[in-house]
């Protein structure tokens, strides 16, 4: 008998502890939902390091006002093929490997969500106009792994961000996933110094990627299950290209990086130093679910969340 009472205590105990745990990994945040927007070849001194914004006029007078802005927010020019890998697994770990297409060892932002919140895959979807990008909706990590991946789609066009638009917006419509995940790849970035012919179309590239991002937005605010319970982050995958010569060091550290939402402080200019690898710990502290295998400087934002 002592026995039993014993036995019903301690599960009491666990139940309290698991819910405390979550409680303090979620912080009561009002967004259900997270979308992570990424830019490929996105530079930073053709959008938000040009004075003029030209190029980007929908992120900076349409979006950043709504927001927080990360002003330091940095790539590793170290790291540049693979970096997306550091935004959904929260690690550098996996960014170096002599076969670049094997799944990665840390477990991803996918697999976290859906085995620590016991959803659905239909729940959790990437989906991406770079066709190379075929390894990250889950890891080869021995407690995660496929079972618990990301519902994926390519487009039928390598690099179409219209028709992912179009995608994107369909499934949002027919299965709402909580967590998405988008890697933009219409723009293609050059030398400018080298090739400067390609420097308008690059140009023409950015405005559309930049008129795609705010579609997203549009698209989730025009959603009931979505308005003002959806966070949003945009950011690039890195600054200019190591082989470009076309600007200086720090033009190739710097990236993008918008978030706005419920959770999100308006208006708000943050100088810490983040990179993507706090982006995975973020989202599982406002989505309430916890990251263990995150490396150890992956911190949460906390200066960019209203709790």
């Amino acid at each position: 008998m002592k026995e039993m009472i014993f036995k019903r205590k301690r599960s009491l105990i666990l139940i309290l502890l698991f819910f405390v745990t979550i409680n303090s990994v979620s912080g009561e945040f009002k967004a259900k939902n997270v979308f992570i927007v990424v830019g490929d070849q996105f530079r930073h001194d053709e959008s938000f390091g040009d004075r003029t914004h030209q190029n980007v006029p929908h992120l900076w007078k349409d979006l950043v006002p709504k927001g927080s802005q990360i002003v330091t927010f940095y790539g590793n020019p170290s790291f540049m093929v693979l970096v997306h890998l550091a935004t959904i697994t929260g690690s550098w770990n996996d960014i170096r490997r002599l076969t670049p297409q094997d799944f990665p060892d840390k477990p991803t932002i996918f697999e976290y969500f859906r085995k620590h919140l016991g959803k659905k895959k239909e729940s959790c979807y990437f989906i991406t106009s770079k066709h190379e990008f075929n390894y990250m909706d889950f890891s080869n990590h021995p407690k995660y792994g496929e079972d618990y991946g990301a519902y994926v789609e390519f487009t039928r066009e390598p690099n179409n961000d219209a028709e992912l638009f179009q995608k994107l917006t369909a499934y949002m419509k027919k299965h709402h996933p909580s967590l998405v995940f988008v890697i933009l790849g219409g723009a293609k970035s050059f030398n400018k110094i080298k090739r400067p012919a390609e420097v308008e179309r690059y140009r023409k590239q950015l405005k559309e990627m930049d008129k795609t991002v705010y579609k997203i937005w549009q698209a989730i605010q025009a959603d009931e299950v979505y308005k003002d319970k959806t966070d949003l982050f945009f950011l690039n995958d890195h600054g200019d290209l190591m082989d470009h010569e076309d600007c200086d060091d720090e033009c190739k550290r710097y990236v993008v990086m918008v978030a706005l939402g419920p959770d999100i402080k308006k208006g708000y200019v943050s100088e810490n130093k983040y990179r993507q690898v706090n982006i995975c710990p973020t989202v599982g502290a406002i989505l309430g679910f916890p990251t263990p295998f995150v490396d150890k400087n992956a911190k949460v934002m906390t200066d960019i969340l209203l709790k």
